[in-house]
């Protein structure tokens, strides 16, 4: 690998890892701040979370084309990194009037930032160079570390309910990744490199066919599975707040917990799964016993709904209304780091190896309304939070999990000849 690459891929992990940083260390206290802070109830706080969500990624497809015909990517990145330090900024005021001025600061930068950040980290390398991947795994590793050390930094700056001082370390770190960027903006590539658009490229009108109805099979399936992604921001960190034991004792010490801390070991447990599932993998490739990517992402979905079950089951020992072990949330969390692994990169790798060459944008795009679908869909579904018995809402996403896993099982053989069929053209 080139110094050039190298330096490029460093400085977006570190532009990205800042943004992930200042993202992820208020997410697991958001709702818990709208509800004390602003008086919003748990249910209508998650509604919104949901719906702020799927806001940043819906707005990530006209901030694509605003890009591509005004900004370039290095631009918008710049310009959605700005936005969201200000609207860190205007949080740490702790003024209510500023609540709505700053969450659509916020929305809109996140719309502009995650289109422009891919691009760049996808331009770094050819489309057909091997280490394109690599530089994506680097992305993972970049957004697991900021989703580790984050939560953990936010839980104890708000530490005797100082939002302002969560927010301000937000904003801080955003605009230290805006300073990085702007100082060496000339590391990065002016614009991404582009892709032949011809009907003759990707195969025969009937094999585009299968392939696209493959894309929009992965894209809707993945609805599930952002919904289920949104959860560790939501309704799990009002459970880990207002059913889950508050300290563990560990070496005759007691120590406090809040869902800071379980955001944090989500983090933790995916870095550390990563090399051990990328070991296993490997060992299984060289036995030829190594499981097709779609069948790995049916074990992703099962893994989701195991994590949810492990809640339900929590709920009906007590969690449902006193206060249960931080055991059943460890375990949730760790089977849910298991079908990160298995579903994010994998879903996105696919869905850009399957679709046509000539609509490969469009599939892109229909991953981002996706997950905008599956995040609006974790508001609504909020609202049942405060009406249903946990373990009934728990159990409600194990269900869905599991028909998504099923769903997709069906449907198996099918994408996947249509992937051997793809590979055998010349």
């Amino acid at each position: 690998m080139s110094a050039r690459p190298t330096c490029a891929l460093a400085l977006l992990c570190v532009v990205q890892g800042c943004e992930r940083f200042a993202f992820l260390a208020m997410l697991p206290l958001f709702a818990v701040y709208l509800h004390h802070r602003h008086g919003f109830s748990e249910p209508s706080a998650l509604l919104l979370l949901g719906v702020m969500s799927a806001l940043s990624y819906v707005g990530g497809l006209p901030a694509g084309i605003l890009t591509d015909r005004k900004l370039r990517p290095i631009g918008a990145l710049l310009l959605g990194g700005v936005l969201l330090t200000v609207g860190y900024a205007a949080l740490a005021l702790d003024h209510p009037s500023l609540l709505w001025p700053a969450l659509a600061t916020m929305t809109v930068g996140h719309s502009l930032f995650k289109p422009s950040i891919s691009t760049l980290f996808g331009s770094i390398f050819d489309v057909a160079d091997i280490r394109r991947e690599h530089g994506f795994l680097w992305q993972h590793l970049a957004v697991n570390l900021a989703g580790m050390v984050g939560p953990l930094c936010g839980e104890w700056l708000r530490v005797g309910n100082r939002w302002d001082r969560l927010f301000l370390l937000s904003a801080v770190v955003t605009c230290i990744g805006c300073a990085v960027l702007i100082a060496f903006a000339r590391l990065l590539p002016d614009q991404p490199p582009q892709r032949i658009e011809t009907d003759s490229v990707g195969g025969s009108v009937r094999m585009n066919r299968e392939r696209w109805i493959a894309v929009c099979w992965l894209c809707g399936l993945s609805i599930v599975f952002w919904l289920t992604a949104q959860q560790p921001g939501g309704s799990l960190s009002v459970f880990a707040e207002s059913h889950t034991q508050r300290s563990v004792v560990l070496f005759a010490r007691t120590i406090p917990i809040g869902p800071g801390h379980f955001a944090a070991l989500h983090g933790l447990q995916v870095l550390l799964l990563l090399p051990l599932l990328m070991a296993g993998m490997s060992w299984l490739r060289r036995r030829n016993r190594e499981p097709s990517a779609l069948a790995k992402m049916v074990w992703g979905y099962v893994a989701t709904a195991g994590g949810f079950v492990v809640l339900a089951l929590a709920g009906l020992n007590g969690g449902d209304a006193g206060r249960v072990s931080p055991s059943w949330l460890t375990g949730c969390y760790l089977l849910l780091s298991v079908a990160e692994l298995l579903l994010s990169p994998l879903g996105l790798s696919l869905v850009t190896r399957i679709a046509p060459s000539h609509r490969a944008s469009q599939a892109v795009g229909l991953w981002f309304a996706a997950a905008a679908a599956g995040n609006a869909l974790a508001g609504v579904i909020g609202l049942a939070w405060g009406r249903w018995p946990h373990h009934r809402y728990f159990a409600l996403l194990a269900l869905l999990s599991i028909g998504a896993a099923a769903l997709l099982l069906s449907r198996l053989r099918r994408i996947e000849q249509t992937l051997n069929a793809d590979a055998s053209q010349p």
